[in-house]
């Protein structure tokens, strides 16, 4: 339960040495660096303004710099691993030679040379799209031998282009002849479902035929206008989206040409990204007119450290510890044993904790990880998850969270190994079923194995629910530990202490009751003593005795609370036996189909056993991560945990792509 002390400081010093200091902060990453100002709100100095028109500069560089790596990215004809469509990869790289990649790359040049392939990209597939959308209104129409600009109205006569149903075609016909015998109406193209047609007829029927059209489901269409024929222009426009597909080409062509810069866009955007971040802490500082503050907090036990690192930088410099603010939060940083962090993941999906609190990462550390392994549940399937884990753990360089996460993974798979001996669980076999062939084995296995889930459904809820209330008691005894840190007496005591007394009472009833122990008058005593401590307690802030009666009886309702968070354990025995029961039907349409055809039924027998079990460890272990995250953050956070802190974020290097190697 480590959060470290944190302390707000001033580190002062003149002007001429803050490029040193803060460089020398960001590469020690010790210092969360806070916006201050020793003057009054007013005119922005020099610097100040400079340093505004550089950000914006940079934004505007970052920008064309990552619209040059996606441009070049979709190029690279190269497949991400799924850790690393997650995860993408930082390549790692010296700081000299970063630097001097940086120097000697003009990248000016290269973004040029992206920009005007981009635009031209973009303007001939415009230009395709346009062709194809002429191409498809032309289609139709190809049968139509008239230029395309002979099909425009004149002031006697209008010509309308347009779609109908076939059904309503009929219907047209004989209300346009009806109408006037001066029209005319050709079906240029038909479908099973609709007709394109060609009606031209006397301006002066003009508004009587706008009307009917509007009354049928007629669409009127427009054509390209040209002096060719539709069969015509449609050659036409298939030439020239020949000429422009071929130029895509070679414009693509010239950008997989500067794919290979792609690397060195990718440092400068790390460059580009760092500077930005520098200047936009530097305007956090406040500056005099010869010399400078930063505020800010560091860890308690780095204040020596700190000082003597940034005497070797600048001589002239004092650091000052300061008061916060009134209610300024302390930046929370959390300090655990290397086999307790992972944990913290858990804790950190819910919330920073406050600093007053404690950090629950160790108290829910053994609860989640039995939790997960018996949802999982399995020998093998916590064995090949423990391994896959590892795997990626060595395999690829992960930011912090991931590391944790698969760490997380291996305590989870670790547990269900045991919990699968425990239970008889191997990928869906019992030891009952290894044949006689095997017998020492089998008679190891069954020796290990303590229950079968499958025949005692029973025991092993009971045996969830007892962790439930195992869990939830010690939740409040965390609660009551935080209220006596935090000098609450009163309340842990009558509230934590008392809940605590009257909820183990009645566990001690029930157990007592069930196995008919000559303890359970006891247990029944201490019951009513500890409900009518609560009636006596609970109502004490109200303001006359009525009140503080009836609030303490309507306390003993949050029973009903506690029994249903109980209940929720019961999805432990739910999950661990689901995982089971699915293996060995997939065990069973295995050695089903391995009844077929010689070399047919071998292969599917193996294909569904892979597929098969893969899948099942999957969402195994996905339900197992869910519902063990979801009984710590529900059931037992809520005994005595709020979250809502701000987490310790020290000033250092921002990169996307690169990470430096530690000399």
């Amino acid at each position: 339960m480590s959060i470290l002390e944190t302390q707000k400081i001033h580190i002062v010093s003149l002007k001429q040495h803050k490029d040193k200091i803060m460089k020398c902060l960001r590469l020690h990453e010790v210092m969360d660096i806070q916006t201050m100002s020793l003057n009054e709100p007013g005119p922005k100095s020099e610097d100040q303004r400079a340093n505004e028109e550089e950000i914006s500069k940079l934004e505007y560089n970052l920008a064309e710099i990552k619209s040059a790596i996606t441009l070049l990215e979709s190029l690279v004809q190269r497949k991400k691993g799924l850790v690393e469509s997650f995860a993408p990869q930082k390549e790692e790289i010296s700081h000299p030679q970063f630097v001097q990649t940086c120097r000697g790359f003009d990248c000016a040049g290269v973004l040029a040379k992206c920009q005007a392939i981009e635009a031209r990209l973009a303007n001939l597939r415009n230009l395709s799209n346009e062709m194809q959308n002429d191409r498809d209104r032309l289609l139709p129409w190809q049968s139509l031998n008239l230029p395309l600009n002979e099909l425009a109205s004149s002031q006697r006569i209008n010509i309308v282009l347009g779609v109908i149903k076939n059904k309503q075609l009929a219907d047209l016909r004989s209300k346009l002849e009806q109408l006037t015998t001066a029209t005319e109406l050709q079906a240029v193209s038909s479908t099973k479902q609709e007709s394109h047609l060609l009606l031209v007829y006397l301006t002066q029927f003009a508004d009587q035929i706008d009307q009917l059209l509007s009354k049928i489901d007629f669409t009127p269409l427009s054509l390209p206008l040209s002096d060719k024929t539709p069969k015509e222009e449609l050659a036409r426009l298939r030439a020239v989206s020949q000429e422009t597909n071929y130029e895509i080409l070679e414009q693509l062509a010239e950008a997989k040409k500067l794919a290979s810069q792609l690397d060195k866009l990718k440092y400068m955007y790390d460059l580009n990204l760092g500077h930005k971040t520098g200047l936009e802490t530097k305007q956090k500082l406040a500056d005099t007119v010869y010399a400078f503050v930063i505020e800010g907090w560091i860890k308690k036990n780095d204040c020596a450290k700190l000082k003597t690192e940034l005497l070797e930088v600048a001589k002239e410099l004092e650091i000052i510890p300061i008061a916060p603010a009134k209610d300024e939060k302390h930046p929370v940083v959390l300090k655990n044993p290397k086999v307790f962090s992972p944990f913290e993941l858990i804790t950190k999906i819910y919330g920073t904790p406050k600093y007053e609190e404690f950090d629950p990462s160790i108290p829910l550390s053994f609860f989640f990880a039995l939790f997960f392994g018996i949802c999982l549940g399995d020998f093998g399937y916590g064995l090949a998850l423990a391994a896959t884990s590892l795997y990626f753990l060595k395999r690829y360089r992960l930011p912090e969270g991931g590391q944790k996460l698969f760490r997380l993974l291996i305590f989870g798979g670790g547990v269900a190994v045991i919990v699968g001996m425990l239970t008889g669980s191997y990928l869906g076999f019992s030891p009952s079923e290894i044949p006689a062939g095997l017998l020492p084995l089998k008679n190891f296995l069954l020796s290990i194995q303590i229950i079968d889930p499958m025949k005692s459904p029973l025991t092993l809820l009971l045996f969830s629910l007892a962790l439930g209330v195992i869990q939830i008691l010690f939740g409040i005894l965390l609660q009551l530990a935080l209220r006596i840190r935090n000098k609450q007496y009163v309340s842990a005591i009558l509230d934590d202490g008392l809940w605590f007394f009257f909820l183990s009472s009645l566990v001690f009833l029930i157990v007592a009751s069930a196995l008919a122990l000559p303890s359970a008058g006891l247990a029944g005593k201490l019951s009513l003593a500890g409900a009518g401590l609560l009636v006596l307690t609970q109502g004490r802030h109200k303001k006359n005795i009525i009140q503080k009666f009836l609030s303490g009886l309507l306390s003993l309702y949050k029973v009903s609370g506690y029994m249903g968070d109980t209940l929720s354990y019961s999805r432990l025995l739910a999950l661990g036996m689901s995982t089971t029961i699915i293996g060995s039907v997939i065990n069973i349409l295995a050695n089903m189909v391995k009844g077929g055809p010689p070399v047919l039924g071998i292969i599917l027998m193996i294909i569904i056993l892979i597929v098969g079990h893969i899948f099942n460890m999957i969402i195994g272990t996905l339900g197992a991560f869910v519902h063990s995250t979801r009984l710590q953050m529900v059931e037992f956070f809520s005994k005595f945990y709020e979250g809502g802190g701000r987490e310790f974020k020290p000033f250092k290097r921002e990169a996307e792509y690169t990470v430096l190697k530690q000399i």
